[in-house]
């Protein structure tokens, strides 16, 4: 998954955030301007929180606050999530108003730069949310939307903006007896999606044309590279599907296969993910030379295409209507390039694609859920796979939005061409990724759902979008 795109309000908080020079905790060094005194005492004051905080997650500042019966005193102190217009309101905290992001309304008491690796950062009240997209903030726990500030705010884990998310209605088109949709999840086998897995991280040797090899990294760079290529046409040709390889740039490779449906008439269904690799936050590491197991991101999402493959070729499934092609594309690290490339020669109309991207983890806040996105033109398809959700995998616990940089992915070049399309990825991302410990041993339960998950929106969408 290619790192998120910066909203426009986060120039704010970049232009605040640079302001402030490194500094341990406790210590204060002199600012020029009013504006970046206030971020530093505030960026101080979170180091304190996070350094001081004790055993059970309670800071010395909140302990400071409390009563003898171990609650908060109302010392001014409003806590994590509350309205404020400025920082003095908070009080050893920062607020984040409509001078930084517009989005949280009325204010919002928080802390920057907290640690996600310390589950203390934010004491007991808040957890450590960074979304890649602004600086790590503490933002208040909750366990449904009433805990926050209805109707600006929803619960994820913790309290965020309501323009995060974005509803989506059930347009009643599935009823959950659809034996086509349930059989095809039936299929769905775990052992084979992870020995995938394994084999694209370099865990277990592939069997190839000339014997067992190992794929050990599939950045566009190393060598490995074309290896994976060959792999994963060996699998679908093995399945009885006709592989088409795309070349586009220097060395890069989209994989296309077809399965024609019944009704020539209907637009067709694509499952895509993308299949390179790289491990740049690895201090050193060597594009050319190093591994880059990828098998979160994104061998957990070739995975689920690949298990979309082998259930449609099992003689046992009923065939769908539509026709359902499966794409995997390259170069999705160095900016979304297979997939730029692709939806560019895309010709004729097609149903929806729905692309899996980085499924293997769960990270907090949103620790359970993941996130299924959407733009507006695909709204309609999109309405229709959550609701496959909803009835064939009912332990799947999906957010839906239509913020484009929820996990910035290959979707994202379907929207731009306005193409439909969703993306199912599990986000804020886990330090492994794009390191050489994204491994087969990061891997969650959570996987096993979301993968479901996906595969339900494909099923809905084959057996069941022929109104739309």
């Amino acid at each position: 998954m290619a790192k998120v795109r910066g909203r426009a309000w986060a120039w704010a908080w970049a232009w605040a955030w640079a302001a402030v020079p490194a500094c341990g905790p406790g210590s204060m060094a002199e600012r020029d301007g009013d504006a970046a005194t206030d971020v530093t005492a505030e960026a101080d004051a979170d180091e304190e929180i996070g350094a001081d905080a004790d055993a059970d997650g309670e800071t010395e500042a909140e302990a400071e606050a409390a009563g003898e019966d171990g609650t908060t005193e109302d010392a001014g102190r409003r806590p994590y999530g509350d309205p404020c217009t400025n920082g003095d309101e908070c009080v050893g905290r920062f607020c984040i108003d409509a001078s930084l992001d517009p989005s949280f309304v009325g204010g919002y008491c928080s802390a920057l730069f907290c640690d996600v690796t310390f589950p203390g950062a934010c004491g007991t009240e808040a957890l450590c949310f960074d979304t890649e997209v602004y600086p790590p903030l503490c933002a208040k726990t909750c366990e449904t939307d009433a805990d926050c500030r209805p109707p600006d705010y929803v619960c994820v884990g913790t309290c965020i903006p309501d323009d995060f998310t974005a509803p989506l209605d059930r347009p009643g088109i599935l009823t959950g007896a659809e034996t086509e949709v349930t059989g095809f999840l039936a299929a769905v086998d775990d052992d084979r999606m992870m020995r995938r897995v394994r084999v694209l991280a370099g865990e277990e040797a592939w069997d190839g044309p000339t014997g067992p090899v190992t794929i050990r990294s599939r950045a566009d760079a190393h060598p490995d590279h074309e290896l994976a290529a060959d792999y994963l046409e060996a699998e679908l040709t093995g399945l009885g599907w006709t592989v088409e390889r795309l070349e586009f740039g220097a060395g890069l490779t989209n994989l296309e296969a077809e399965i024609p449906g019944t009704d020539a008439g209907l637009a067709p269904v694509l499952v895509t993910a993308h299949w390179d690799s790289t491990a740049t936050d690895t201090t050193g590491w060597d594009a050319a030379a190093d591994a880059a197991p990828g098998a979160v991101d994104n061998a957990s999402g070739v995975a689920v295409a690949l298990e979309v493959a082998t259930i449609l070729a099992d003689a046992g499934t009923t065939p769908p209507a539509r026709t359902v092609r499966i794409v995997l594309f390259d170069a999705e690290e160095t900016g979304l390039q297979g997939s730029e490339d692709f939806v560019a020669g895309l010709t004729g109309d097609i149903a929806c694609a729905v692309n899996t991207d980085m499924i293997g983890w769960t990270t907090e806040p949103t620790a359970g859920r993941f996130w299924y996105v959407f733009d507006e033109g695909s709204r309609p398809w999109a309405e229709l796979g959550v609701e496959a959700i909803d009835l064939f995998v009912p332990g799947a616990r999906p957010l839906t939005t239509d913020y484009g940089d929820a996990g910035y992915s290959d979707s994202a070049s379907f929207w731009a061409a306005g193409r439909c399309a969703v993306g199912v990825n599990c986000w804020p991302r886990e330090l492994s990724n794009h390191s050489v410990d994204d491994t087969s041993a990061a891997f969650e339960p959570i996987f096993h759902d979301v993968a479901r998950a996906s595969i339900a929106v494909a099923a809905g969408w084959m057996y069941g979008g022929g109104g739309l």
